[in-house]
């Protein structure tokens, strides 16, 4: 049995059976943390003469290794998993060996939203921003949270639909904050495309860091396009986040640009961040449909 495999192509991914068979033996062994069970692969290793330092086996390698949807596994390694959780070597290789030449039909994929399901959600995610803005400029609070409805909409119906709701949210805006909002809505616009090309495309919500770093990225685009706005405006009407957090920069920067600048890239960041994970929550909370083909986060 060679150490490293891979699936036949063609086939469904024959470990996944494989895993949940190690996940059964795990559960019946009492459900061992994926800390405890590298620690007992440590020491055996170490009985069986290892060094203890090339013995040490990270928490992160066992949960890979018993994780669906992967392309290839270290059969040796699973041997060590199955048998420090009561199992053994030739269980491993039955179950490879069987899973190998499985059948079974692959699951059809999930099929999207259905356009009543996206209407709903969008016009659910305009009234969440509407919100948003409403409890800032109640609060008085440093932060926008107009935007995490867009998150959502770009992350789970697309980027343009995400687009569609950031822009409207800024035109019914105006109804409250005057016209000065309508070019905000760039912002909205420039941020609903970033998630939404960012998570459905470049696969960013495959991992919470590379989420996190595109969360950081939308925050310096956004403040690339609101900063301008701001300084082409000629007012003094900026937003109660960036006019709390400008004077506190203002009195050590000359420049009003400058300013202006350090004081919406600090806000955004943290409305960004903000956003763009209360969206990762909702949109993991939603039916699988508003999922579909995307590479999604798993939290261990």
């Amino acid at each position: 049995m060679p150490a490293e495999a891979e699936p036949i192509a063609g086939e469904v991914n024959p470990w996944d059976t494989v895993v949940e068979h190690l996940q059964e033996l795990r559960r019946a062994a009492g459900s061992p943390s994926y800390v405890t069970i590298a620690e007992r692969i440590a020491a055996r290793r170490v009985e069986a003469g290892w060094s203890p330092h090339a013995a040490r086996v990270a928490k992160s390698t066992v949960y890979d290794a018993l994780r669906p949807g992967r392309a290839r596994v270290n059969v040796d390694f699973l041997h060590e998993i199955a048998e420090v959780l009561g199992g053994t070597g030739d269980q491993v290789d039955a179950w490879v060996a069987a899973s190998r030449t499985s059948t079974v039909a692959p699951a059809p994929p999930v099929a999207g939203p259905s356009l009543r399901q996206a209407v709903i959600l969008a016009l659910a995610c305009l009234a969440l921003n509407l919100a948003g803005r409403a409890f800032v400029d109640f609060f008085s609070l440093p932060l926008y949270l107009d935007m995490v409805g867009t998150a959502i909409a770009a992350i789970a119906l697309g980027p343009w639909r995400g687009a569609l709701v950031g822009g409207a949210t800024n035109l019914l805006g105006a109804l409250g904050s005057g016209l000065i909002s309508v070019p905000f809505g760039l912002v909205n616009i420039g941020g609903a495309l970033l998630w939404g090309y960012g998570v459905r495309r470049a696969g960013m919500a495959r991992t919470l860091p590379r989420f996190f770093a595109l969360n950081l990225v939308v925050a310096v685009v956004c403040s690339m396009i609101a900063v301008p706005i701001i300084v082409l405006s000629l007012r003094r009407d900026l937003r109660v986040g960036d006019d709390v957090v400008t004077q506190l920069i203002g009195d050590t920067v000359d420049t009003f640009l400058l300013a202006v600048g350090f004081s919406n890239l600090l806000t955004s960041t943290g409305d960004k961040v903000i956003s763009g994970f209360v969206a990762l929550v909702v949109v993991t909370a939603l039916p699988a449909a508003f999922r579909a083909g995307v590479r999604w986060v798993r939290i261990p």
